[in-house]
């Protein structure tokens, strides 16, 4: 630093404000400041040394200037010096605290001086900017940036200007903690007891004890809290409360330090404790295991004791049965799906028109897990989104014991709107627990989960905003569409992308319209925060939260709604890492069934004949269909091989025909559906001139039967460890495609 600027005055320093009243030029403040440091002194004893002013002009000057520092006003009272000082301010610096009351802890006056010493200088309310201003922090050109963007967008000022530059947040905090003189929060603050105060207590008042002294409790907090919030903690410590301003990041540290093991506590057993019929901690209950091994010694009887053609012939009827009536349930719904209106559509000018200064705090939820290759470019789509950004809410959800993704989150230097937050080590580690973690502390109105490889749309948001604001009040999720952006990459992408292609576009739009129970995607659902918390979070004991949490949401007499926005993801493009992923959906998805079929006739009066058939459609379906279709094809090649007479025998006069037409039409029409979905899909982009893919993908539809046979030996898979690991969360790999990773969002990809 050169000599020139280390003897320049910083902004609102005693100096600075001398020369603004023109009581000294720069050229006796300069000479001051070197004698300054050259004896040692303080500013007011250099000046009087020098001739420049007298300890009575520097004294009325002081009184006068509401500005002035306690620091200034108790070495002129005569109740500091320099040492008392520095050792008051060196004690602030660590623990925080306003000055005054530390110097009264440290015994240099009473509390009776300090109140004499405060009721001279009670400042005036001053406007933000202008105080920033006053004190040289910011021009009056940022100012006026911020104050127009504010004007359009809404927001807090001070977020404002950290977010575009012009401000630092700890320049923010300080002179909010001035204004509302309140101290600010120290270096560090682990002195008292950080959890003296209950955790539904903290929660409420947003307040947490981080220091305590014989004289009061140090108190943080985001905002001043009011007097009866300040009485209610006084009458609870018994104690005098010292409050210190805290920002977000500073305020969640806190808080996070002190309730730690609660809310993982929380996080786990949360929807257990207060709903433990919707947790799948339980795999089966015993009456379903009694249940099943009735069933089971039933066939065994019937089989082995009386006629065993017989008995194959009852399975037969009811398999045949089941699968024509969820093919056709599927059809019907997915024909549905086609009709005009079923999704949420804005225009161009609906969104440019949003008022933003309406707009609410919206949290984003991005679970991340041993994926430090992807999360980067994740967060650079966030802050390419098209929502004001100190309106956001970002919370990067880390494995306590994923070291690597946690330093490289540290190293992004991210906006102060992300918050990486460590979920504590326990079981089951799981998506949803971390989610259930994260949302606890959440600021947003709404709460919408990425997943690291996402790439959503930018205006997914206020998408998302607009339909809860034209739905009626029981609508508490608006689901986006999603689809894969490397669907070219190989035959299993361009399989995957056709069945996605057909659930989001056309089957969830379709279970909308008919209103049965929806099982949700696990990306880029939209929930009001308010219905979370009232339904528990997710169950992070259900490794398909996501369906799971669309069942609890009929339950509650909740709807959905789908919206034509898309997030991207990366499909698979391996094949084992396909399987264990798709096995991990199907077990979730039995995990679901018989968690809501422990009490099937209760489950039915909560949400009636047409709910309970689609939830069998599509809860139970989902892994029957897999799980049969390996003994078809078996008992099919069998007779095309051999012709052996007992199978001949299992399908007498209709049920031959009824197998036979569900053999020709109705995997005609699984296929069809797909081909429709995929040509909705390439349609749609195209009138939107954004192209993912061509037309020719649809062809790739008649190898939909492969994709089948390795979906039954997921569903094996699945099944298998619903028995042995009901818990265990296959991990699915992301960044393996050779598809292009970066930042570029999808929806302006060429043909």
């Amino acid at each position: 630093m050169s000599e020139e600027n280390r003897l320049k005055p910083k902004p609102n320093t005693l100096g600075a404000r001398l020369v603004e009243r023109g009581l000294v030029t720069e050229e006796q403040l300069a000479r001051a400041l070197e004698y300054q440091q050259g004896h040692d002194v303080l500013l007011g004893e250099a000046l009087a040394a020098l001739g420049i002013l007298s300890p009575g002009e520097l004294a009325a000057f002081i009184n006068q200037d509401k500005a002035a520092p306690i620091g200034e006003i108790l070495i002129r009272e005569g109740y500091l010096d320099r040492e008392k000082l520095n050792t008051a301010l060196a004690q602030q610096r660590t623990y925080g605290g306003r000055l005054g009351a530390i110097c009264v802890e440290l015994g240099y006056l009473t509390h009776e001086q300090l109140d004499a010493v405060l009721a001279g200088r009670r400042k005036q309310k001053a406007l933000l900017g202008d105080e920033l201003v006053r004190r040289g922090l910011i021009t009056k050109e940022q100012l006026e940036s911020a104050l127009e963007l504010q004007q359009r967008s809404g927001g807090r000022l001070g977020d404002i200007l950290v977010y575009q530059g012009a401000l630092r947040e700890e320049d923010l905090y300080r002179t909010l903690a001035d204004m509302m003189q309140m101290g600010r929060l120290g270096a560090e603050h682990h002195g008292g007891d950080l959890t003296a105060l209950p955790y539904e207590m903290a929660l409420r008042l947003k307040a947490v004890i981080v220091d305590e002294t014989p004289g009061y409790v140090l108190v943080a907090a985001e905002s001043q809290l009011e007097p009866a919030q300040v009485k209610e903690l006084e009458d609870f410590t018994g104690r005098h409360v010292e409050q210190v301003l805290a920002s977000r990041q500073e305020f969640f540290s806190c808080f996070e330090g002190a309730y730690r093991s609660r809310e993982s506590h929380e996080s786990v057993f949360g929807l257990y404790e207060t709903q433990p019929d919707n947790s799948a901690i339980v795999t089966f209950t015993s009456g379903q295991i009694v249940l099943m091994l009735v069933i089971l010694l039933a066939l065994v009887v019937a089989g082995f004791v009386f006629n065993r053609g017989k008995t194959l012939l009852i399975l037969m009827i009811i398999f045949q049965t089941l699968y024509l009536v969820m093919a056709l349930a599927k059809f019907y719904i997915v024909l549905r799906g086609t009709r005009k209106g079923g999704q949420l559509r804005f225009t161009q000018e609906e969104i440019d028109a949003v008022d933003e200064r309406g707009l609410p705090v919206y949290t984003i939820l991005v679970p991340v897990y041993k994926e430090k290759e992807v999360i980067r470019h994740l967060l650079e789509r966030i802050e390419g989104m098209d929502y004001p950004k100190y309106k956001l809410d970002v919370r990067i959800l880390l494995e306590e014991d994923d070291t690597e993704t946690i330093e490289a989150v540290r190293n992004m230097n991210l906006p102060g709107y992300f918050i990486p937050v460590i979920v504590p080590y326990s079981q089951p580690k799981t998506k949803p627990k971390a989610c259930n973690y994260g949302l606890i502390g959440c600021k947003g109105e709404y709460v919408v989960i990425y997943d690291a490889e996402d790439r959503p749309e930018p205006d997914q948001l206020k998408k998302a905003y607009l339909a809860f604001k034209r739905l009626p009040k029981d609508y508490v999720c608006v689901q986006a569409k999603l689809n894969y952006f490397n669907s070219r990459e190989n035959w299993l992408t361009k399989l995957f992308t056709q069945e996605y292609s057909m659930w989001f576009e056309l089957l969830l739009v379709g279970i909308m319209q008919v209103n049965i129970p929806i099982p949700l995607g696990g990306t880029s659902n939209h929930f009001k925060t308010s219905f979370l918390k009232i339904a528990g979070g997710w169950d992070p004991f259900n490794v398909t939260e996501d369906a799971d949490l669309g069942i609890r949401l009929y339950k509650h007499n909740c709807r959905t709604a789908v919206i034509d926005s898309r997030t991207w993801e990366e499909a698979n493009c391996n094949l084992h890492n396909w399987i264990r992923q798709r096995s991990r959906w199907i077990k979730g998805y039995m995990q679901t069934f018989f968690v809501h079929m422990r009490h099937p006739w209760r489950f039915m009066r909560q949400i009636g004949l047409k709910g309970m058939a689609g939830y069998f459609a599509m809860i139970f379906g989902t892994p029957f269909l897999p799980l049969i279709n390996p003994f078809f094809w078996l008992l099919l090649l069998a007779w095309v091989l051999f012709q052996p007479a007992w199978i001949e025998g299992l399908f007498p006069g209709l049920l031959y025909y009824v197998a036979a037409s569900q053999l020709i039409v109705g995997n005609f029409m699984f296929v069809y559906m797909n081909m429709v979905g995929t040509y909705f899909v390439i349609r749609d982009c195209a009138l939107k001139k954004h192209q993912p893919f061509s037309y020719g993908m649809i062809r790739y539809a008649l190898l939909t039967p492969l994709y089948w046979i390795f979906m039954s030996v997921a569903a094996y898979k699945a099944l298998f460890q619903l028995i042995v690991k009901p818990f265990y969360w296959e991990k699915t790999v992301h960044g393996l495609s050779s598809a292009d990773s970066g930042s570029q969002p999808p929806s302006a990809m060429k043909g």
